[in-house]
């Protein structure tokens, strides 16, 4: 049971990670520009490296959190463990995000 347990955190942990970084990515190009004062090919080059900064603290995250001292034995503890393992890495990506954003507006308030 706990190897379809580690399978199923791994697989929705990464899916969430790859799919929510390519959507920020991609929306937040614009946000990017405006903070760059128009510079469109310093904006894509941050919002480049944003991306990969976002992927390797997230993965790497995902790759802590992965070990379990926690038996699973049932079903139920199985679900227990992996929503506290994806809660974990959802609140994660949530910080992550915003703290993108609070770096963003501080470029934008110095006025590069």
């Amino acid at each position: 049971m706990i190897v379809w347990t580690y399978a199923a955190y791994l697989v929705a942990s990464l899916l969430v990670t790859v799919l929510l970084g390519r959507t920020l990515h991609r929306h937040g190009r614009c946000f990017v520009i405006r903070c760059l004062n128009g510079d469109v090919q310093s904006a894509d080059a941050v919002n480049n490296l944003l991306l990969a900064g976002f992927y390797l603290v997230n993965i790497a995250f995902v790759a802590l959190v992965l070990k379990s001292d926690i038996g699973v034995e049932t079903f139920r503890q199985s679900v227990d463990l992996l929503s506290t393992k994806l809660g974990l890495v959802l609140l994660t990506l949530g910080v992550m995000h915003f703290l993108n954003l609070i770096v963003l507006g501080f470029l934008k308030s110095r006025d590069f």
